[in-house]
């Protein structure tokens, strides 16, 4: 089991703990919105799996690790980045398809800028905010994002690897 998986658990688990113990109310309602959580959740996790997994049999290694991978370079990161501002799907369709991405052997820093620019650009998302925050400072927020995104996938590529 992942030891990560298993310290995080632990330490929710005190947290209830403690929180039942001293404020057993609160720690019941706590409970209720986890379960609501969960049941909103588990659709979308089901659903993202068999997506990833389909994913999975359709990408060819040789290919991703062509357009994506280590000897891309910044063309693989660019491209990475530019990936991520068209994804549309929750972060449970997103991080399956990120951790295939990897599995085909990707770059990590192709990886990092595609989840990046998911989460900070996602061009679905752009014409929601210009009424909120106006057209100027929305187009400089997103090209600053990808900005972001290469220079942090420039950076990880640097991280020595397992």
């Amino acid at each position: 089991m992942d030891k990560m998986l298993v310290g995080i658990g632990t330490v929710t688990l005190l947290g209830y703990l403690g929180t039942a113990w001293l404020r057993p109310s609160m720690a019941a309602e706590g409970l209720e919105t986890t379960v609501q959580l969960f049941v909103q959740s588990v659709p979308w996790i089901v659903v993202s799996l068999f997506s990833a997994g389909l994913l999975a049999q359709w990408l060819h290694p040789p290919a991703i690790a062509r357009i994506l991978g280590q000897e891309a370079r910044l063309y693989g990161i660019l491209l990475g980045a530019l990936l991520g501002t068209l994804g549309t799907g929750s972060r449970w369709a997103m991080y399956p398809i990120a951790a295939e991405l990897l599995a085909a052997h990707a770059s990590t820093g192709a990886v990092f800028a595609f989840v990046t620019t998911w989460q900070l650009v996602s061009l679905t998302r752009l014409p929601a905010e210009i009424p909120f925050y106006g057209g100027r400072f929305t187009i400089l927020r997103a090209i600053i994002s990808v900005v972001i995104a290469v220079v942090g996938g420039l950076l990880i590529e640097q991280i020595p690897q397992k």
